[in-house]
């Protein structure tokens, strides 16, 4: 089934900061910083049996996304990498927001929101017309978040506006 999608036209960006004891880290090909995005991943994004080659396909050969540049980390304040994001600007002004996931443990803390903020704040420095995302429709949180963020779904026929019907009772 085709993932819902969302857009958010540029407009400016209030950062959200990270809860206290948390920063970011950006990607520097360490393979450490591999295997934690593997496992950040499979907490629901990925399939429990995903391997380097889910690194290499959705992040290192992805379509005008540069690790080094787009692809961030949270990590708490004992070292651990909790959470990530990916953030790309393809051409003509279009962002994207990739792989976006938290660990369970770090899960309702607000680094969701901040990771998202920081994103877009990047996307809109570089540029940006319009970002968008794609996300499966069981993933309530990450869509209450994404519309705080100023993101709003895309109806384009029957069979999405029926899905995103149900989201919305979902949610309210």
């Amino acid at each position: 089934m085709e993932q819902l999608k969302m857009i958010r036209r540029s407009a400016p960006v209030k950062e959200i900061p990270l809860p206290p004891g948390f920063e970011y880290e950006r990607y520097c090909g360490l393979e450490a910083q591999v295997e934690d995005w593997l496992r950040i991943c499979k907490a629901g994004l990925l399939p429990p049996d995903a391997g380097r080659q889910f690194f290499r396909d959705h992040i290192a050969n992805y379509p005008d996304l540069t690790p080094e540049n787009d692809l961030i980390f949270v990590r708490s304040c004992a070292g651990e990498r909790v959470a990530t994001i990916a953030f790309v600007l393809h051409p003509g002004g279009v962002g994207y927001l990739h792989m976006v996931c938290c660990a369970e443990s770090a899960r309702g803390l607000g680094i969701g929101a901040a990771m998202t903020s920081f994103a877009l704040a990047r996307l809109e420095e570089r540029g940006i017309d319009y970002t968008y995302l794609t996300t499966d429709d069981f993933r309530l949180s990450a869509i209450r978040l994404y519309l705080r963020a100023g993101f709003e779904p895309c109806e384009d026929n029957a069979e999405m506006r029926a899905r995103w019907d149900a989201v919305r009772a979902a949610i309210s």
